[in-house]
């Protein structure tokens, strides 16, 4: 699949056998026609789309790109109630407070900065060292009722070596399943974790849970429908994932085998950032994870995400 569209060239990602490169936007002047193309090139590949920018785009060109995948969504951690909780004596203030409190500080209530750098300045930034390390497999937000559909993240500062993203087709692991893994996926759920984040650190008010079935989370269907009837495994984290219903060790055996299934290498595609990127996938289709990071060197994102809609069950599913 190699086609233009007015000023777009649409191609293959090199090397993967989902996603799309798009080159030629101006996140200003999208209009119908760039639009369709856009979201035809995502169904086509499997909901992945990279961007291709040579320069930095300012705040309006992301989130003008963002509404081609649906209606912005406040950024994680922004907001109490919205995928993270209270700190322990924190005010209680509606959303709309915090969203005045965060405005009167200059923040963005609608973007996230994910890095070892400072945003205000540019300047490199002490952050835990779990930053650094490998960030598991994992879907945005699951933990949620009602999780995120679309993701972006705009390459700002990237490091000479590390830091790639790889991104796993949920839909291609659906469509290989074993009979005997889909006739489970289609029997149980799995409570996602709100514990931890991606890279292992601990969410904020949240503590340790004594094992997985005590741990905070939302469960959701194992196999899912994903836009146009689709279906795809639907997994969170590995971390403190639990299959409701089941004993302990029963749940951690069948979400070994799942998982194992899961991240296949022919499901995968590992991208390597260059700075003016925007990448953008589909949640309900894709597993992401990021390799690790040379502690001394600096990476940058920004980051959006679309409104969601409940998960619902692949036909045959509870």
């Amino acid at each position: 699949m190699s086609t233009s569209q007015g000023t777009l060239a649409i191609h293959p990602l090199p090397g993967a056998r989902f996603g799309a490169v798009i080159s030629g936007l101006e996140p200003r002047a999208i209009g119908p026609e760039e639009k369709a193309a856009i979201l035809e090139a995502y169904r086509a590949r499997h909901g992945l789309i990279c961007f291709a920018f040579d320069r930095l785009l300012e705040r309006d060109e992301l989130h003008a790109l963002t509404a081609v995948f649906g209606e912005n969504e406040y950024a994680p951690g922004r907001i109490n109630g919205i995928g993270k909780l209270a700190a322990p004596g924190e005010e209680d203030l509606s959303i709309d407070d915090q969203v005045a409190a965060l405005e009167a500080e200059g923040i963005d209530p609608f973007l996230s900065f994910i890095g070892n750098v400072d945003w205000r300045t540019g300047a490199v930034k002490p952050v835990d060292d779990k930053f650094f390390g490998e960030w598991e497999w994992h879907t945005d937000m699951s933990y949620i009722p009602v999780p995120p559909t679309f993701s972006l993240l705009h390459a700002r500062q990237i490091p000479d070596d590390g830091g790639d993203t790889g991104f796993c087709s949920q839909v291609m692991a659906a469509e290989a399943l074993p009979a005997h893994l889909r006739a489970a996926a289609l029997r149980h759920q799995i409570k996602h974790d709100s514990t931890y984040g991606s890279s292992g650190i601990l969410r904020p008010g949240m503590t340790p849970p004594a094992s997985p079935v005590e741990a905070l989370g939302q469960p959701h269907p194992i196999l899912r429908r994903t836009a146009g009837g689709g279906e795809a495994l639907y997994l969170g984290r590995r971390t403190n994932g639990y299959v409701v219903g089941l004993p302990l060790d029963e749940s951690e055996a069948l979400l070994d085998e799942l998982w194992a299934h899961a991240t296949r290498p022919e499901f995968q595609y590992r991208h390597n950032w260059r700075v003016g990127q925007v990448v953008a996938w589909d949640n309900r289709m894709m597993l992401h994870m990021r390799h690790p990071v040379d502690p001394s060197a600096a990476r940058f994102m920004w980051r959006t995400q679309t409104k969601g809609e409940a998960v619902v069950a692949a036909q045959g599913g509870e």
